[in-house]
């Protein structure tokens, strides 16, 4: 299970509220439910029940028809009751809590006269642990679905996020045992290389062992060898694309899958389009400085070309330069002395 912001405990609250998981013997084990510690509580006392599904807004529960639960429920169907929940962490330790409830229906079970199938409505939102447990579970298999083909290269960062210590695994082949090492994984499968010839190893069924150290949990998930290519240094070597077999993934390889492409790589993304959001701004900053500089010297220009302009003649002006300015001779005055040329 991972960490979870109350961010993430909200989005889970308000995305997935409604949906409903019914707890198979996978789903119980998927989720650590401990189903020996769920308990119907009323009336003052607490009976076990069976926990049949679940959401973040109602429960329902398989309970004798001899319990006391049964008896005082089923005569009094606006009373009040809490559901035990019991979860087991990481360490194997119980989380367990109570959740208030509201009778909604009370019906046979499946034609059985010693077991009803009782509906409780959540009379409020109900502790972050559930919530954060069933919408981990609830996203997991939504992403599966959505994100089958996204693929994750394998290097040392990402193997400590998804909680594998070494990339080298078994792989095994008509039940026979060979090291490979693994290249790229996804919720459908994943690309390893090994030695052998890839003529002889397409559509060749294999088992892959896949070991994670946060829950200490190991499985050898089927599928098939789709694509098989020889490494281009050395011929001897195959780079082997397998698909797992849909049905037979197991839901604890899902969730740590998901756990990759829901923390790690949206920080990522995250950090990755900052960065582009920060060069932009950078950028935009550069043209905005050279947009300024450039009209600075166009005012310099003209200022400079003002300055040097010779100073203008008024047009009315009279006498030589008036006349030299309108391009006629300029009249003679009769105190002037004309000399004449020879």
């Amino acid at each position: 299970m991972g960490v979870f912001t109350s961010l993430q405990t909200n989005k889970y609250y308000d995305y997935f509220r409604d949906k409903e998981i019914v707890f198979t013997k996978n789903n119980l084990k998927t989720l650590k439910i401990d189903p020996r510690q769920i308990y119907i509580k009323c009336n003052g006392g607490q009976w076990p029940c069976i926990i049949n599904s679940t959401s973040l807004q109602m429960v329902k529960i398989i309970v004798g028809t001899q319990s006391g639960a049964y008896t005082y429920l089923s005569k009094n169907k606006t009373a009040s009751a809490s559901v035990r929940y019991c979860f087991v962490d990481s360490k194997g330790e119980p989380i367990h809590f109570f959740v208030n409830c509201v009778v909604s229906s009370i019906a046979v079970y499946q034609n059985s006269q010693e077991l009803a199938l009782v509906t409780l409505n959540f009379t409020q939102r109900p502790p972050d642990d559930l919530i954060n447990h069933l919408g981990e579970f609830i996203e997991t298999t939504e992403n599966f679905v959505k994100r089958k083909f996204e693929v994750v290269e394998i290097n040392k960062n990402t193997l400590h996020v998804i909680n594998m210590d070494k990339e080298e695994t078994f792989i095994f082949i008509s039940k026979i045992p060979r090291k490979c090492i693994l290249k790229s994984i996804s919720f459908s499968g994943v690309k390893v290389m090994l030695v052998g010839i890839p003529k002889f190893l397409l559509e060749k069924d294999i088992d892959l062992k896949i070991s994670f150290t946060d829950t200490l949990e190991t499985y050898l998930i089927p599928g098939v060898i789709k694509e098989a290519e020889s490494l281009e240094a050395k011929k001897e070597i195959a780079i082997c694309q397998i698909l797992f077999k849909e049905d037979e993934i197991p839901m604890g390889y899902k969730m740590h899958i998901n756990t990759f492409l829901t923390s790690y790589k949206a920080k990522l993304q995250a950090a990755q389009k900052n960065i582009q959001t920060q060069e932009a701004q950078r950028q935009a900053a550069i043209n905005a400085k050279n947009a300024q500089l450039k009209q600075q010297a166009a005012a310099a220009n003209a200022a400079t070309a003002s300055t040097n302009k010779p100073a203008g003649v008024q047009p009315n002006a009279t006498g030589t330069a008036g006349a030299a300015a309108s391009g006629k001779a300029a009249p003679v005055s009769p105190n002037t002395t004309t000399v004449a040329k020879n």
